[in-house]
């Protein structure tokens, strides 16, 4: 049977290379992109993305309607990991770049009985400004004093040992036991657990300090006290804004505003019309044929001799969910780890059962748009978290429409609920009309609303959250080592090495540049030819 597509490249009877990405969220399209300017280079390179969802980007998902820009998945990326503004930049789009409003930058915890202010100066859960700290109503005064000891503690747990063990193993904790060990029981169960639930919906108890918060050893090794730490970051970071404005007012070149790449300003940004403006910008940016929504991979086993490959030289067959199969000489899995693991099982099962080993937490938003006159509260901050010792269904609320402007048309207010967490999965799982009264009840006890909302929009995360509890880092690293000895296989996605929409970015680019980096060191005669009991790959599905 003749292949059209090497006949398209010049092929005459050698089939192009073929990478093929399981997956069209971040990841995937993180993937996708290096992908593609690798063809620009050489047209032989053939690639294809399959998502089984009938849209791109995974939980990247705005909804715009009415003048509301309703994020369904997370609201917001950081500074400090860069991929997402790089791509923003490449693509075109950094003109929609939005900052959040920094002048209302403040957090509330709900505890006690009504919402008291995060201090202002909290770093995640480390404070650097004394006196807010010391006059806010958050904590207990021998709390206040628990945190405090930091600064004189000595080193403990894997700082000891500098960050690894006897058998120069690295070391773990959890994060509640570190939190404790340096801040206290208070802190934890007020500040920390509440906070990194909003981010990672997990229990600290179990989650990995390693894995989720790895500065915090770095800091605990190298300085001894978190505090102390934190402060000598903040005058560092003081004293380079200082030298940046010195440089700009002297008229240095290169210093001006206007010589600087156009991007973000605050911690958390996003895109004047959603966070889903930067995965849409991607997808535009690629060849639609090489797209392909709605199509999953079900099935995947090394073809071998079976499909005319030469043992070894990493020949996939993949079964797709619309009936058709095709041969890949590369699969970045840019799926779940679970998921992932399915497909691995009849070619790698330990690095499998190690796959579906790592937990997922089922998660919900609740949108809510009000009237705002119908809000007595005066919405000055970015939202509230509330503890898991509070014991309430929703474990946070985002004040969308403060956080970032033009998230409602004027006169109406937007917030968002989550429900899910580690442990407490229940809220998540109930049916549209009873996690909608959830909410209404939780944010008119909160908040005071009694107003009927113009409307509601749920979105449903079925085990959506990766879990790094204690010994992820093991883990991945012997899922990482297990995975290599699968040629022309690579993972990436959030639940490995981050879960944030950059992180997601970054494991998919790298993943596909080891991807091309196996085909390109294949030998010539190992590059498949169509198996002849399979139609040919492009007739399946351009």
């Amino acid at each position: 049977m003749s292949d059209p597509t090497a006949a398209r490249h010049g092929g005459a009877g050698r089939r192009p290379c073929r990478v093929v990405v399981v997956g069209g969220g971040m990841a995937g399209l993180g993937a996708a992109r290096v992908l593609e300017a690798a063809r620009a280079q050489d047209p032989s390179l053939d690639w294809r993305l399959f998502e089984q969802d009938p849209r791109f980007g995974g939980k990247v998902h705005t909804e715009r309607r009415d003048g509301f820009v309703v994020e369904g998945g997370p609201d917001s990326a950081i500074i400090e990991k860069p991929w997402p503004i790089t791509a923003a930049r490449e693509l075109g789009i950094a003109d929609r770049f939005l900052d959040c409003n920094e002048d209302i930058r403040k957090s509330f915890v709900y505890t006690r009985g009504r919402l008291h202010e995060l201090p202002e100066g909290i770093i995640l859960m480390v404070p650097t400004r004394m006196v807010p700290f010391a006059l806010s109503g958050l904590m207990s005064w021998p709390g206040k004093a628990r945190m405090g000891l930091d600064l004189v503690l000595p080193r403990g747990g894997a700082a000891t040992l500098g960050l690894e063990g006897p058998a120069g193993q690295a070391l773990d904790e959890s994060l509640g036991d570190f939190v404790r060990r340096r801040l206290g029981r208070e802190a934890l169960q007020r500040i920390a657990e509440p906070i990194v639930a909003g981010i990672h919906a997990g229990d600290p108890e179990h989650m990995s300090v390693r894995a989720t918060f790895p500065m915090f050893l770095e800091m605990e090794h190298e300085h001894r006290s978190l505090i102390l730490a934190m402060l000598k970051r903040r005058q560092a970071r003081q004293k380079a804004a200082a030298a940046r404005a010195a440089a700009a007012a002297s008229g240095a070149p290169g210093a001006g505003r206007g010589s600087r790449p156009s991007g973000p300003r605050s911690y958390f940004y996003s895109f004047r019309t959603g966070l889903q403006d930067l995965s849409d910008a991607i997808v535009a940016s690629l060849p639609a044929e090489r797209l392909h929504a709605g199509v999953g991979v079900t099935a995947m086993a090394e073809c071998g001799a079976g499909c005319g490959a030469r043992a070894g030289s990493g020949a996939y067959a993949l079964q797709l969910s619309d009936g058709s199969r095709l041969v890949a000489e590369a699969v970045v899995l840019a799926t779940p780890a679970w998921a992932s693991g399915d497909l691995l099982r009849p070619i790698a099962p330990a690095a499998a059962s190690d796959l579906s080993s790592i937990q997922y937490v089922s998660t919900a938003t609740v949108s809510v748009a009000f009237e705002a006159a119908q809000v007595s509260h005066d919405l000055k901050g970015f939202g509230f978290v509330v503890p898991r010792a509070e014991d309430r269904p929703v474990m946070a609320t985002t004040w969308s429409s403060s956080k970032f402007d033009g998230r409602a048309p004027a006169g109406h207010v937007l917030l968002r609920s989550f429900l899910g967490r580690a442990g407490r999965e229940a809220a998540a799982q109930l049916d549209d009309d009873e996690m909608v009264a959830v909410v209404r009840s939780e944010l008119r006890e909160i908040m005071g609303i009694r107003a009927e909302p113009e409307f509601a929009r749920i979105f449903r995360w079925p085990r959506g959250m990766p879990q790094y509890r204690v010994g992820h880092v093991e883990l991945v690293a012997h899922i990482e080592a297990a995975v290599a000895r699968v040629p022309g296989v690579e993972l990436a996605g959030g639940a490995y090495h981050g879960i944030g929409i950059g992180d997601c970015l970054r494991e998919g680019a790298a993943a596909a540049e080891r991807a091309l980096a196996h085909v390109r060191g294949l030998p010539e005669g190992a590059v498949p030819p169509q198996p002849p009991d399979l139609p040919a790959a492009d007739g399946l599905v351009d």
